[in-house]
């Protein structure tokens, strides 16, 4: 468990559970994001 997977995990969170929301305030990729997640 990295704690960048654990910061994505946060910000979908915050974002209503919208991975590309999230993806675009991240500044970084929505399949980036969805393949952290499943790694943790």
């Amino acid at each position: 468990m990295k704690l960048q997977q654990l910061r994505y995990i946060w910000e979908v969170v915050r974002h209503d559970l919208n991975v590309s929301a999230t993806a675009q305030g991240l500044f970084t990729s929505q399949p980036g994001i969805s393949k952290q997640i499943r790694l943790l």
